[in-house]
Formats: structure tokens, sequence, C-alpha cells
């Protein structure tokens, strides 16, 4: 029943323009349109644009609005269209309307539209009624909507009954009977929803709209996007120059390793054809080389040392060119990849962790890949997963969204491997431990490769994408990363600042930190191990009863539910539909 809350929204947009003054109704057979009394506040271009198809002599389906009528989507709370077919379509320009409760970003409906490329943001947000700041509140939608439920049954009623009276002897009036009806209905439910917010005191809950319970204060927006206006490239529309900046070191890297990779295919075919060659003996004519004379080498001698200056000069621009060859060719494919992935020459004791680590890894991308893009860029078939028929009442998909157990087996991991190869080197090093160099070498290690990843993904792969929510998608990573929060993940803060996770960029990265912490706690223990094993089994005990407290402590005082993964995951499946 909560879908009824987007129909709402729809009546009252209808009912109201942007500026709060009536709307109206264009008479097609006009020919020509008073774009102030119909479209108040729209740029006349856009309004003309929006009218073409009462002054065009082809057919019907061969007008340009009948083609973008046909792109737009229709059926709610999702429904993104045909987006392809609109951006390929001449003079036409997507958008896509979003309602959003208490200003969250998962939109509990979505529409796409296909309109005029005349016609701007700001043109569709008056002809939507959208709010630029603040939104509306339910309590104004519900005592908006009676007025807009009784406009709208006004004008279909003539039509209705008309239908309804020839149901009996006309089978298409009988099924336009039957659309009117269905349509009054849910204008009634739609109406009885609003009557049930507004007679709302505060202490009766509200109306629920899947996870959201909207009350009369509760804040209600719609929010237009546009793929043209609102999407950022590397230069358009673009607030600085660091974008284009990382594609140019980028495509340079790329350059590099193709010319290295060149450079050592030619010097390794270079090589070969020597190999192949036939080669003067290697046993001369004795006698001839007998027959030289001292002086000639006496001569020869006397040209080395007369040229010695001049060949210094040219062994060392000889030399620079190779040096910088050499260089290119360690960025070298062919040089590099037989060592990603070349098997250890010889079987190592934990060998058996690497299979864990395959499924494990795998399992947590598949969990991922279905659970990332809902708070980013939406689904466009979010019935096949979350309604009763859908994958969501399948046993099967409970290995989808049970994902995330599988971190837990890289804690594992980590854990093992520091315990095994740290108790090791310990014994080595008579118990002692270069903690910091340790750390740093750790740092070291992990941070390019993650500060490579979170650059590729936050100004890199968020220009480059397409589709009816890349603009969604767009603001959502550049909500995100366009903070300081990067700095606090290269720092391995990011699970305490910011304290609220949907600020983190990257914020599936929260694994590292956790990492982070416990390797840099790590030493302390080793050393207790080594030195005081009662002391460290009495400091692991202490620290598992504390977490295990803790973690009671906040599930009561929060009110969350025993099952919380599960019921965070069903919360977020809720958003979607």
């Amino acid at each position: 029943m909560w879908r009824l809350a987007v129909i709402i929204l729809l009546l009252v947009g209808s009912a109201r323009g942007g500026d709060g003054s009536e709307g109206g109704f264009a008479d097609p057979s006009s020919g020509s349109v008073d774009c102030a009394a119909v479209y108040p506040g729209i740029d006349e271009a856009c309004c003309r644009a929006l009218s073409s198809n009462a002054s065009s002599h082809l057919p019907m389906v061969r007008r340009p609005l009948a083609r973008m009528a046909y792109a737009s989507g229709s059926s709610l709370p999702y429904d993104a269209g045909h987006y392809t077919t609109c951006v390929n379509t001449e003079g036409a320009g997507y958008f896509t309307l979003a309602w959003h409760v208490d200003g969250r970003d998962i939109p509990v409906a979505e529409l796409g539209l296909c309109l005029p490329a005349a016609c701007r943001k700001a043109d569709v947000e008056k002809l939507t009624g959208a709010v630029s700041n603040g939104g509306i509140s339910a309590g104004a939608i519900a005592n908006g909507t009676q007025e807009a439920v009784a406009k709208a049954e006004a004008m279909l009623r003539p039509f209705g009954t008309s239908f309804c009276a020839r149901a009996g002897a006309d089978s298409a009036a009988a099924a336009h009977c039957r659309e009117y009806r269905a349509v009054i209905a849910v204008m009634d439910a739609a109406a009885a929803m609003a009557n049930e917010l507004a007679s709302d005191d505060g202490g009766g809950g509200g109306v629920s709209l899947g996870p959201f319970t909207l009350g009369e204060d509760a804040t209600v927006r719609l929010r237009v996007a546009s793929s043209a206006e609102d999407r950022v490239g590397f230069f358009t529309n673009a607030k600085s120059g660091w974008a284009a900046f990382f594609a140019v070191v980028l495509v340079a890297l790329v350059a590099v390793a193709v010319v290295g990779t060149a450079l050592d295919a030619f010097e390794a075919a270079g090589g070969e054809a020597r190999d192949g060659t036939v080669s003067e003996p290697l046993l001369g004519d004795e006698e001839d080389h007998g027959e030289e004379s001292e002086e000639d080498h006496g001569e020869e001698s006397e040209e080395l040392v007369d040229a010695g200056d001049g060949g210094d000069r040219d062994g060392q621009s000889s030399r620079v060119p190779n040096q910088i060859a050499d260089g290119l060719k360690m960025f070298s494919i062919r040089r590099n990849w037989p060592k990603l992935v070349a098997a250890p020459a010889e079987p190592s004791p934990t060998d058996c962790l690497n299979g864990m680590r395959v499924l494990s890894m795998v399992w947590i991308v598949l969990g991922h890949t279905m659970m990332m893009p809902a708070p980013l860029n939406g689904f466009d078939n979010p019935e096949d997963l979350v309604a009763s028929f859908g994958a969501r009442s399948e046993v099967w998909f409970m290995t989808v969204i049970g994902g995330q157990i599988a971190v837990d087996s890289f804690f594992f991991l980590g854990g093992f491997l520091i315990a095994y190869l740290g108790v090791r080197d310990l014994e080595k090093r008579g118990g002692k431990i270069p903690y910091g160099a340790m750390v740093l070498h750790r740092y070291i290690r992990i941070t390019p490769a993650f500060a490579f990843t979170m650059v590729f993904y936050s100004q890199i792969v968020s220009r480059i994408g397409d589709g009816p929510f890349f603009v969604r998608y767009q603001q959502s990573v550049f909500r995100r990363c366009d903070n300081a929060s990067w700095v606090t993940s290269l720092l391995y803060l990011h699970n305490f600042v910011p304290f609220d996770s949907d600020q983190v960029c990257m914020g599936w990265s929260w694994y590292l930190g956790c990492d982070m912490i416990f390797f840099v706690m790590s030493p302390g223990l080793l050393l207790l191990h080594h030195h005081r094993p009662k002391v460290m089994w009495t400091v692991m005990i202490a620290v598992a009863l504390a977490s295990s407290v803790l973690t009671v402590r906040s599930f009561i005082s929060l009110s969350l539910p025993a099952d919380l993964s599960y019921a965070m995951i069903t919360e977020l499946l809720d958003l979607i539909l």
C-alpha cells in the first residue's frame, strides 16, 4: 500500500504548478498554445516543443512527442523508461524524477522522462512542481491531495461514465470502463491514505511507506536530474582539474606499459635472431694473425688513445638511452605477467589457505555486486529481486546476501598468518620485534594500491559510465569522495573519522581499516606470548569478554534485532521497492 504515496505526490504535482499556481490543460486542437497560461514559468522554446504535436501533420506514431512518450517511464514506483531510445531520438533529452523521504539518498519512487531537448532542468522542475530546497511536508501533501483527487475525478468522470454506459454493447467501451474504475479506485485509495496522514496527531505512527514511516512532519522532496546538465565529465561541469590530470596520468602509464612491452619484445626477437645466425669461425687463420706486425698494433693503440675522449662521450650518450629503455622495460607486460601467474617452486605449509582465500574473495565480490548498486545507482528490475515471487524468496539467494560472512575468513587468515609467521620470526630474533619497520613496511606495501584504486574509482570510473541512473551514481560518489574522508582512509582511520560510514569514500574499504588496526596491535600480543604466555591468554580472554559485553549493550541500547545482518539486508532491499 505504500506505493500509493507516490500517487499522492503526482496528484499534487499535477494540481499545482511549481510556483503554487493552478495547472491547466492544453487544447490539442487549438494549434496555438498560450504558454503563459498552460505552462507558467516555462521557457518559450520548451513550451513550443511540448506543443509541437498539436501542429504536426505527421501520423501520431511518427510525431516527435509520441516517440518521447514511448521512451518515458509510466509504471510506478520504479520505471526508468527506454533510456537508449530517448538519447538516440533527435531533439530529445532524458530526465529522472526521484521522490525522497526525509532527505534519504535512496528514493521511494523514480520515473524516467523523455522530453524535448529544448526543455532544461529548471523547466522540468516547474512542470512537475519539484521543490528545489527543503522539500514539502507530508502534511501539506495530505491537505492538497483531496483537491487534486477531486479535480482529476471531475476531469475523468465524463469519459468514464460515457464508456461505462456503452459497456454492454461495445467490448472496447467495456475495457475502457474497467480501466476507468481501476483508476478511480487507486485515486480513492490515495485519498484515504491522505486522510489517514492528515488525521495523524503525532502519536499514531503515521503511514508506512516500506521501511519508512511517513508522519505529518515528514519531508518529501522531488528531485529532477538531467543526463545532459547534471552529468560530470573530465572537463564538462567539472569543479576542478584533478579528474583530467589523473586521466592523463593513467593514459601515460598505459603508454609506458605499451612502449616497455614493445621494447622488451624487440629485444627478445633480436636475441633470438642473433642466436640463429651463422657467425665467423671461432678458430681463425692463425697465419693471418701471426703476420700482423708490432707496428700495426702500435698504430692501432695510438688511434685508440687519440679517440679516447670522443669514445667516452659516445659511450655516455649511448648509455643514457639504454638506461631509459631499461626503465621502460620494467613496465613490460611480457616481463611481469609470468611473475604474476607463476606458481611457487616449492610448496609452502600455508598453501592450503589459498583455496579459502579464492572462494572467500569470489563470495564477497558476488555479494557486493548485488548489494552495492542499491544505494549507489539503483536497479532496473527491482521486482525480480524483492517481490514475493522474486529472488528474495529463493533459498539459493541466501548465498548472495550472506556474502558478508566470507569477510570473517579473511580476518582468520590475517590473524593466523601473523601468529604463525610472527612466532617463528620472534624465535629467530631472540624475542625482539622491529615494530616501527614492521608497521612502515605494511603501510608502504598496501597504501599505494589502495590510493590508486580510490583515485581510479572516484575520478575515472565515475566519469566514463552511462545509463538512466548514472547521474545519481555520480552524485553518490562525489558526495562521499569529494571531502576529506580520503585523508582518513589513507591513514586507515576511516572507521572512526568520519563516524558516519555513509560519508566514507569507498565504504567497503572498512575492512582495510580493521585489518590495519589488528596488525598494529598484534606485535604486543606476540611479545606477551613469547615472554608471558599466561598474561597473553588473560588479555585475550578479557578482550573477548569486553567485546561481547559491548556488542550486547549496543543491541539493547539501540534496539537492534537479533538477526542484525539479515535485518540490514532486508531493509536495504525494502528501500529498493
